[in-house]
Formats: structure tokens, sequence, C-alpha cells
């Protein structure tokens, strides 16, 4: 018995539209923005090679009007030497420019001849007048939501000479948007490169608001980054201009893409693959510009995923190493900058808490005082420029070295010196152990800042503290404390009815290098070490005076912004410092209560 054979037929055919006006409404509908429709009428101006374009708003029996003209080549003619309005209305979807050959497209954007559908967007009705070859104008009508159009001629002439677009009366939702400044704000950032590279002259006048404006490509204020102007890619180059962003959020921040001068994403960070550092992270601003990008017809914002876009990716991808390390490096200036900024400010707090703290209490650092002058007036160091307290505080070169060097090499001066006048005693801010001797030299000059020779009468005193004067010599002395703290030790001076004196500290304590015994400290300086996942928020590095913070810790990061959070966290790790430097061996009880007791004095002034 013979089998059956079931023979499956294919059937196929072209697509086709079904409805040509309901296709030509949802394309129309589907651009919805205003601005982007007059952005529209600027380009199809400057593809005609306009170097004038003008935009009037203006209001007329109660409507608002907007009005595009430019100087350009006009309309394309047909046989009849009239401007080829059939041509526009009856290729929708099928631009002429795409049929231009490679040399006549050069600049030209135009490409899928649906752009006068724009100004259903903007208002009710669209005329566009241009010339015929013998001069005379001609006038081509469209209505919104209607599918006719109409041509007829028109007396009068375009002041600019080339093509006129009046759009209106503008729709309710549109005449509050297409302002001059909000035009003058779009273009110059939609149509930034395209107004550069072409030096077209977009001029707004705006009637309505009495504004007369030039629009000028944006400009980006921050810093170039040079990672090169140009990627090479097998479908052409793409143009790179970055920018570090002076402020964080708000603005018209971001890194657009460009296709060929007209901008097509404001923000590169709406594509969902750059939505990682180093785009997202608000620190970047620029252009990027890829002639071969394919749009998205509808809207002309959005870009079709193909074969060029994958290289507009990668092309990308190779920018993002040399991005990060110049991210990097600015961050690490400008944290430089930041910490300069907020040692100062940290430094003045602390030099004001520590004035209004016991001095016997807090030894470990040298804090300038106001005290008597070598002459007997008063000196005081609160006008001292606040960033010598970083390191050991100044002092001149005469008054240490005259402790080692012979008195008769200090009298270089081949005059006679005057009477005495100043006394000053060196090293200015000496530190010992306990139990060990301090060397003092008295310093005496004249007037003139000349060594005053001897005879001269020397009286050294302890005048606060609880050490004694040892080895007393003429203008040399020695002073011993047998514990922990601060020994004020005064000279006085007398040539027979002259006489000066002088003060200098002497701190004892328990631990002090060799080369620190004669050289005083200021307020350490502080420094950030990135230790990603230790507790450790602080710690003093003696050897350099300096305070060392760890910028990976959680606080630190929470701290950043803002400024005075930031400022503040720096602060409470000083007091933390200086506490456990000058109350290491106290109770937690007590150390807690210095604390305190230095938070308070600081805080106001963080």
């Amino acid at each position: 018995m013979a089998k059956s054979l079931r023979v499956q037929t294919t059937k196929g055919g072209t697509l086709r539209i079904g409805d040509q006006w309901n296709a030509i409404n949802i394309i129309a509908r589907s651009q919805t923005h205003p601005l982007k429709a007059v952005c529209e009428l600027t380009e199809n101006s400057i593809d005609a090679k306009a170097r004038v374009v003008q935009i009037v708003r203006r209001r007329s029996k109660g409507q608002v009007y907007l009005e595009v003209s430019d100087d350009g080549e006009g309309l394309r003619l047909n046989d009849e030497g009239e401007p080829d309005f059939a041509s526009i209305a009856t290729h929708i979807c099928d631009s002429m420019k795409r049929h231009l050959d490679d040399g006549e497209r050069v600049g030209v954007h135009g490409e899928f001849g649906i752009g006068l559908l724009s100004f259903w967007s903007l208002g009710g009705e669209l005329r566009m007048i241009s010339a015929g070859r013998s001069g005379k104008l001609f006038e081509m009508q469209l209505r919104r939501g209607k599918k006719t159009y109409h041509v007829h001629s028109v007396r009068g002439q375009i002041a600019t000479g080339g093509t006129r677009v009046v759009v209106g009366p503008l729709l309710d939702s549109t005449r509050n948007i297409v302002t001059g400044e909000k035009l003058v704000r779009y273009l110059a950032a939609e149509l930034r490169d395209r107004i550069r590279n072409t030096g077209v002259k977009v001029r707004i006048l705006d009637h309505v608001s009495h504004k007369d404006l030039i629009v000028t490509p944006r400009e980006f204020e921050g810093d170039r980054i040079e990672v090169g102007q140009k990627v090479l890619t097998p479908y052409g180059g793409l143009l790179v201009e970055l920018y570090f962003r002076d402020g964080i959020g708000g603005g018209d921040g971001g890194v657009a893409i460009c296709k060929d001068g007209t901008r097509v994403l404001k923000d590169i960070t709406e594509l969902d693959h750059f939505q990682r550092p180093p785009w997202n992270e608000g620190r970047l601003e620029g252009v990027l510009d890829f002639a071969a990008l394919t749009l998205a017809p509808g809207t002309r914002q959005g870009i079709v995923p193909d074969d060029r876009f994958d290289d507009f990716i990668g092309a990308v991808e190779t920018l993002e190493a040399p991005l990060k390390e110049a991210i990097a490096n600015r961050e690490l200036a400008e944290s430089d900058r930041a910490s300069r900024q907020i040692l100062r400010q940290v430094h003045k707090a602390f030099v004001s808490a520590l004035r209004e703290l016991p001095s016997n209490e807090y030894l470990f650092f040298d804090i300038p005082k106001a005290r008597q002058s070598l002459a007997g007036g008063t000196l005081d160091f609160k006008d001292r420029p606040e960033n010598g307290l970083a390191a050991a505080p100044h002092r001149p070169a005469s008054e240490d070295e005259a402790a080692t060097e012979p008195e008769e090499a200090q009298c270089l001066f081949p005059l006679e010196p005057g009477p005495l006048a100043t006394v000053r005693i060196a090293p200015r801010h000496p530190r010992r152990r306990p139990g060990e001797a301090c060397p003092l030299t008295a310093i005496v000059r004249d007037q003139s800042g000349r060594c005053v020779p001897e005879p001269l009468d020397y009286v050294w005193r302890i005048a606060e503290g609880t050490g004694r004067i040892v080895g007393t010599e003429g203008n040399r002395c020695g002073v011993i404390c047998e514990q922990v703290g601060e020994v004020v030790v005064e000279v006085k001076v007398t040539q027979g009815q002259n006489s000066a004196t002088d003060q200098v500290t002497v701190k004892f304590l328990n631990d002090v290098p060799e080369s620190e015994k004669d050289n005083g400290k200021g307020l350490p300086s502080y420094r950030l070490e990135h230790e990603q996942g230790k507790s450790w928020r602080s710690r003093y590095d003696a050897q350099q005076n300096e305070i060392i913070i760890n910028s990976a810790h959680r606080d630190f990061v929470s701290s950043k912004t803002p400024a005075a959070k930031h400022r503040r966290y720096i602060g409470k790790l000083y007091a933390k410092e200086l506490v456990m430097i000058n109350f290491a061996h106290e109770s937690p009880g007590e150390v807690m209560e210095r604390l305190i007791e230095i938070t308070l004095r600081t805080e106001d002034l963080l």
C-alpha cells in the first residue's frame, strides 16, 4: 500500500505599509521635543550652507509664532524652475539628501526625510517659503494632523535671501518652552561643534521678551584632559574632548555623545554599558564625537546597536585606563591642596586652644606665646604666620650657633659696639630628660645688633618650676629638674645703668631623642596613608612630627563631604593624638577628660 506524501508549501512576500497616513502620524508624533524640532530646522539651514541663521519669536494677534530663516542655497528646483516642494511632501522617509554623492554629502546631516514632521511638537501649522529660478517666491503649507499640503506663490522677499520657515501658532504646551534664552542654551550644547566647524552665525530675536541673542558654542570650564584627541577605528575616528568637571552635580555636566558635531545623547551614562567608573563618577565632562554612528530615526537621539556602535564602545574603552590614571593624579593634587588648607585651619584652632590651657600640662609641642622682648617690650606671637607651625618654630641662626661658636667670631662689625640693649637666651626651645642638665647661653647685643663685650654682670634664676641652676659661669649656666615638667629660666644682664632680661622655658620629658634636645616641635603636619581594611584611624610619627591618617578608613570616607565635616574629623584626630602624646601614662578616664578639654576649645574654630 503506497504511502501518501504530504507536500509543504512556503508562502512569503514583501513588507509594506498598510496605512501610509497612519505611519506618517506615528512618525510625526514620535518626535515630542519642541527644542529638538527647532534644532532640526536650524540644521536644515546649515545643510543648505547657510552662513547666517536667524530665529525669530514673535507675537501676533495674541498668538506666538516661531520663524527660522537663513541665507543658504534654498530648496532644490524642479524642472519648471520652482522649489521642489512636491518632492519634500511626497518623499517622507526618503530624504533627497540620501541620494547625494559623497562630495555633496560632506557637511550634510539629513538622511531620514522626517525633519519637517517635527513641527507637530511645536505648533499648528508650518509654512516654508523659498525662491524659484526667477526669484519669485513660493510657499508650502502643512497643517498639524492633516494629510494634505498646499503650494502657492507669494509676494515679497526673504530678507536673508535663502529659505524661511514659520511655525505657529505655538501650542499651549510649548510656547513657554521655546523661549529665546532656552533656545540659546539648548542649541549651544546640541549644535556646539557644528556651529564651531561651519562658522555659521545663529542669531535669536525674541520679540516677546525683547532680547537679541547669539548662540555661542558651549565651552567647558574645567581643565582639559590629555588622553589624545582622536582614536582611530575601522569606521573612522572617534574625536575626544574631555575635561575635569569643576563642580559635582547639577548643571549641564557629563560626557555627551555626538555624531559629526550634533549631540545625540546628553550623557554617555544613558547607555547601560557605561554605567561604571570613570563615566558615572561625576568627574568628567566633554564630548565624544563618532560620525559613523547610526541614529534611531524616530527621536534622532537614540543610537542603533550595530557594528558601528560596537566599534564606538571599543574605542571608548581604550580611554578608560588613561582617564582613571588622570583622575587619580587629579584627586591626589586636590587632596594635597585641601590638606594644606585644612592644616592651616587646624593649627589655628589648636594654637588658640593650647594658649588657654596650662603649658606645664601640655609639654610636648612648643606653641609661641606672648613674651617679653629682648629690650623689655612685649612680642605677641599670635600674629606669626601659621604655616610655620607644622615644623620646628623659626629661630635666627645666630641664637643657637652662639652656644657653640667662640664669642669673638660673632663680632663681625668693624664699628665699636654701643651700650647693652638686649639679651637673648639660646637655645630657644630646649628639651631634656629628667635629671639631665641643660646648658644655656646668654647673648648680649647693642641697639644695632652688635655683640657687647665684657665686663657684664649676669644673674641667673628659676622664674617658674621646681628646677635648679647649676654650673653658673658668666653668660653660661645649666639647669636641671628631676621630674617631668617645665622650668622657666631667667637671666638679667647689667652694664652700668643699662640692663636687659630674657626668659626661656626648658621642658623635661621622659623620651627625648638626641636630635630634638635643642630644637622645639611645633604642631605636627599630617599625611594620608591608604590602608584598606585596617581599623586604625590615625597614629603619630615622632621622627617626622607627622600625624598619619588612614584615608581608607570608613570614617574618613564618610567625612569627605561637606568640607566642614571633613575638617572637624581631622581636628578630632589631632585632638586624639595630642592627648595620647601628652597623657600616654594616664588612666583612660583622665585621657577622656583631656580629650573633652581639647575638643571643647577647638570645635568652634573648626
